[in-house]
């Protein structure tokens, strides 16, 4: 008896056993599947087609447009004189550079309170960066005595021949008046000559007064005379440091303004260019997207033996402010011969894919597809093509870069499903 029990409780057990595993078997199955539904993609409208022609079309509805931010323009038509490119570089602008030299000889001291400029720093119009302490040698002080004395010699000179040219000339005025006994010449001459004496009277003053100044200074013993900027802007080299002596007229700091730069370009060996050009269009290398307009201000004085053309100076202003004397550029100057006619692309229209100029046309509203242009010409922030397209085709000039991507994800899904195969 008890051994029928055990062997129908054994069975019952086995039996549940092997209930409860068929039905975690049959759960796990439906987990599975379930996990796979999950993951499956989502169906979405397919985006890619063909024409009848076979280019590739991508449709986007205008929900979907006003998410990537995708703006389109209608091309007008554009016209270019030929033009050469002539290339060169970037040239400080004497002009807009200020070199601060010391009046005397001395020692240079820092002003209170004030760093001294570095390298980079802009130091505006009439600051002082620092002073000078006098340093007069007894030679010196002896030959300013000296000077102060022949300057008033010449004064007293100049005085003497003053009067002399001023009675001439009034004996010349009443003998004019009088019945012309003095030519209408003679006067002139003698009011010219007049007019010259004082003018050299008001030189030697001036020059007694600035040595008078000089001697006031130098009998104030060591008095730091103030170093003022008289032209500020970008500091571009230190030559001398607070403590150091320096001499009379010697070099301490050199300012520059890059708010104005020259250019110098030249032109190919064998090219031909307006000669009456006044204007060129500029761009630095790198930075075609951001031209300038640079006006002539001479031939270059010089002919570079690299290229054997004509060169030719530009000043510009209004450039980026990241340029600076060095930097690589490239002229577009006019050239002789027949205009050039087609429409005018910006640069963001603009994708390369393949080693090729492309952009998206608008074929109508929603729809786009890739066409390749040949880039005839570089002109204001974008380029000139005269073939494929035609003024009133609507192109994408925001945008186009997402647009390649979305006709390129078909090839990148095959790719992705050969390697899992």
């Amino acid at each position: 008896m008890n051994r029928t029990l055990k062997w129908i409780i054994a069975v019952v057990l086995a039996g549940g056993a092997i209930v409860a595993l068929s039905f975690a078997f049959m759960e796990g199955r439906e987990e599975i599947a379930r996990e796979r539904e999950r993951e499956a993609p989502i169906k979405v409208a397919p985006r890619i087609s063909r024409n009848a022609e076979g280019d590739v079309v991508i449709t986007l509805d205008a929900e979907t447009q006003k998410r990537i931010a995708l703006e389109t323009a209608t091309l007008i038509a554009y016209t270019v004189r030929p033009e050469v490119a002539a290339y060169g570089r970037v040239l400080e602008d004497p002009e807009a550079a200020f070199v601060v030299r010391a009046p005397i000889a001395g020692i240079l001291r820092a002003s209170p309170g004030r760093n001294w400029p570095s390298i980079g720093e802009t130091v505006p119009d009439g600051v002082s960066i620092g002073t000078i302490e006098p340093r007069l040698a007894p030679i010196e002080r002896v030959d300013l005595v000296t000077r102060i004395s022949d300057a008033r010699a010449d004064v007293e000179a100049a005085e003497a021949r003053v009067n002399a040219a001023r009675a001439g000339f009034e004996r010349a005025r009443i003998l004019n008046a009088d019945n012309k006994n003095v030519s209408d010449r003679a006067l002139q001459e003698a009011e010219a000559s007049l007019k010259v004496e004082e003018a050299r009277l008001a030189a030697a003053r001036r020059n007694v007064a600035e040595l008078e100044a000089a001697a006031a200074r130098q009998a104030a013993g060591t008095t730091p005379m103030p170093l003022p900027v008289a032209r500020g802007g970008e500091v571009v080299e230190i030559l001398a440091r607070p403590n150091e002596t320096i001499e009379s007229g010697q070099p301490i700091l050199r300012v520059a303004r890059f708010d104005r730069l020259l250019v110098r370009v030249d032109v190919p060996a064998g090219e031909a260019v307006d000669r009456s050009l006044t204007m060129a269009r500029i761009v630095a290398v790198g930075q075609e997207d951001r031209p300038f307009t640079g006006q002539r201000v001479s031939v270059a004085s010089t002919v570079d033996p690299s290229t054997l053309g004509q060169g030719f100076l530009f000043r510009v202003a209004g450039a980026s402010p990241s340029l600076r004397p060095g930097a690589a550029v490239v002229a577009y100057l006019q050239a002789p011969g027949a205009a050039q006619h087609g429409v005018s692309i910006p640069y963001s229209a603009i994708v390369r894919s393949g080693g090729k100029t492309w952009v998206f046309q608008q074929l109508e509203p929603g729809r786009f597809s890739r066409r390749e242009v040949a880039v005839d010409h570089t002109i204001d922030r974008g380029v000139l093509v005269s073939e494929g397209l035609k003024p009133g085709d609507r192109i994408v000039v925001e945008g186009a870069q997402l647009l390649l991507s979305e006709e390129q994800k078909p090839q990148i899904q095959v790719g992705e499903e050969a390697e899992q195969r």
